[in-house]
This record gives C-alpha cells, sequence and structure tokens, in this order.
C-alpha cells in the first residue's frame, strides 16, 4: 500500500485576552479525543488562507481574520504524510462565541496551560516554541 500525502492548516486564535482557542477532535475522526489548534484539510485548488476561514467556520462558527504563516510542520502516519501549516489568527469580530459543530469540545487557553492537554505528536514542538 502507498501511503498518500495531505495538507492541513490550522490557526492558532487569539482572543482579546490573549489567550488561545484549542479544540478536542471528534470521536470518530483520526487522532479522536486529542486537542488541537483548528483547521483542516485543504481541498484541491483551494487557497490555505481560505482554507483556513472555511473550516474554522465549519467548526466553529467563528469568523477569522487570518494572518501570516507562523509554524509548518510534517507528521509521518503509516498511511500519509500530514503538511501542517499553522497560521496566526485573530477573531473577525469580538464577542463571538465558539460553537461545536465538528468538534467535540473547545477551551480558550494561556499559552502555558497548553502542556496541560494531550495533543498529537506533531503539535508538540510548535507549543514548546509558543510558550518559549
Amino acid at each position: 500500500m502507498s501511503r498518500f500525502e495531505i495538507d492541513v492548516v490550522a490557526a492558532i486564535i487569539y482572543n482579546p485576552q490573549n489567550q488561545l482557542l484549542i479544540t478536542k477532535r471528534p470521536e470518530g475522526s483520526h487522532l479522536a479525543g486529542l486537542w488541537e489548534f483548528p483547521g483542516g484539510k485543504v481541498e484541491e485548488d483551494e487557497q490555505q488562507q481560505a482554507a483556513l476561514s472555511r473550516e474554522i467556520k465549519e467548526e466553529t462558527n467563528l469568523e477569522i481574520e487570518v494572518g501570516n504563516l507562523f509554524w509548518t510542520e510534517v507528521a509521518e502516519y503509516s498511511m500519509k504524510r500530514v503538511n501542517l501549516f499553522f497560521y496566526d489568527c485573530t477573531l473577525a469580530t469580538k464577542n463571538q462565541k465558539v460553537q461545536c459543530l465538528e468538534i467535540d469540545d473547545f477551551r480558550w487557553v494561556e499559552k502555558n496551560e497548553l502542556k496541560l492537554y494531550d495533543f498529537p505528536k506533531a503539535d508538540y514542538k510548535l507549543i514548546n516554541h509558543l510558550m518559549g
């Protein structure tokens, strides 16, 4: 069997209190139950920033402003290679409420609280960098 490759975008979303949004992967999904920076797959012929805005809207109903590419990482699994692209993001408007549309849960956390949650292995270099 050959492995396939996918591009995934994820948002490092800051709220006005400078907290980060993390979301819990839904049951039945790859890496279910782990926490992550929200996002998803880039569709064919889709720009990464557009994919990220779409995925965040689909998962949480948040409108975001996608900023600069902040971090890249590669995750190797038995059946696939995942190219991860993490973007700095902010809420497009204040007072938006996260809705659990395609996620099991969410938290707004301080950077130093990230280590209290179980993330996919590929996210830990980024987390260590964010925590300084």
